[in-house]
């Protein structure tokens, strides 16, 4: 009985050091924030304030969020003043690039001070979320200028669609406090959950195609998104701003090395036309990934640790969003 229970002691001691030696490992490899329910709407959610984060899953990125918990290379102070407001899912959040290196830092730098903006992009914030969140985002942030919105995809379903103009986006959750939250703090064991559970670490939101059922609800779909854009439109002609949405698809190799996108003619058109409607300025990256593709041949996605082009947006990606950006901007000010 003794020695069964000395070797179980031992069993224990070197699994708490195996687990020890791995979270020291992944501190430095694979090292996020604990999110907490946003208490002001702007986003479902922020990360940890002023939290080191490390992430070398897709690339080898690493920084601080700010005081408020968002990738921004400066605190947030009330009142502040803010242009641009830059909202959109775990590619604008840039937390797989250098800091400095994401879409809002290249336009504070493009912008030379003239005008400032701040990152709220968020992981899992899809264009419904972010447009369920905008009117909270306006008065938490009060920008002077414009909002900017970045989209992944075109294809959208009826029930998201729904859910949005109803008022009826199911919230993401924040599982925090007691163990859960301690267990979220064991950087060893947030990956083993992003990798094999939660499924979030290829990127987040990917692109789809219509399909031919879908098809069939097309005007269903006009519908509802030319309802919820007219509103966002709506809330930010009452601000006195400017509502952009950024389309950023993804780029894909054919056997001969050609580039191309995924995104159906018909939700182009459908996203086109709603947009215009409701006077908000729709920016189409397709064409400029696609030159930068066959130019300087680099894709908008992806790192040299992940399959090429496919995963979250790299500096390319970021820096090419960035400049059509600029470029939009310029031209609505003449």
């Amino acid at each position: 009985m003794k020695k069964i229970s000395a070797w179980i002691l031992k069993a224990l001691a070197a699994g708490l050091a195996a687990l020890l030696l791995l979270n020291i490992w992944c501190y430095f490899y694979y090292n996020v924030p604990v999110h907490y329910t946003n208490e002001t709407g702007a986003t479902e959610y922020r990360w940890e304030s002023n939290k080191f984060y490390r992430k070398g899953t897709e690339g080898f990125a690493f920084g601080c969020t700010n005081n408020e918990g968002f990738n921004n290379l400066s605190d947030y102070e009330p009142g502040q003043e803010i242009e641009i407001l830059l909202m959109g899912s775990s590619h604008m959040e840039g937390m797989n690039t250098a800091q400095e290196d994401n879409a809002a830092n290249l336009l504070n730098r493009l912008f030379e001070g003239e005008k400032y903006t701040y990152n709220i992009g968020t992981s899992g914030h899809t264009m419904e979320y972010c447009l369920s969140n905008l009117q909270a985002a306006l008065d938490a942030y009060e920008p002077g200028e414009y909002v900017v919105i970045e989209t992944r995809t075109l294809s959208f379903t009826t029930g998201e669609l729904a859910a949005l103009v109803n008022g009826e986006m199911k919230p993401i959750e924040s599982h925090t406090g007691g163990l859960v939250e301690l267990l979220q703090k064991l950087p060893y064991l947030r990956l083993m959950y992003t990798k094999y559970l939660s499924g979030d670490e290829g990127g987040g939101e990917e692109q789809t195609q219509s399909t031919q059922g879908e098809a069939l609800e097309q005007p269903l779909k006009a519908e509802l998104l030319g309802s919820a854009l007219e509103t966002a439109g709506q809330l930010c002609r009452e601000r006195g701003v400017q509502l952009i949405l950024v389309y950023d698809p993804t780029v894909y190799a054919d056997d001969e090395g050609r580039g191309y996108t995924q995104t159906a003619e018909e939700d182009m058109q459908m996203v086109t036309d709603c947009c215009e409607k409701a006077g908000v300025v729709f920016v189409d990256l397709t064409e400029s990934y696609l030159r930068g593709y066959e130019q300087q041949h680099k894709l908008p996605y992806g790192f040299y640790n992940t399959s090429p082009g496919m995963g979250h947006m790299n500096s390319w990606g970021h820096e090419l969003f960035a400049r059509a950006v600029f470029q939009t901007i310029n031209e609505l000010e003449g």
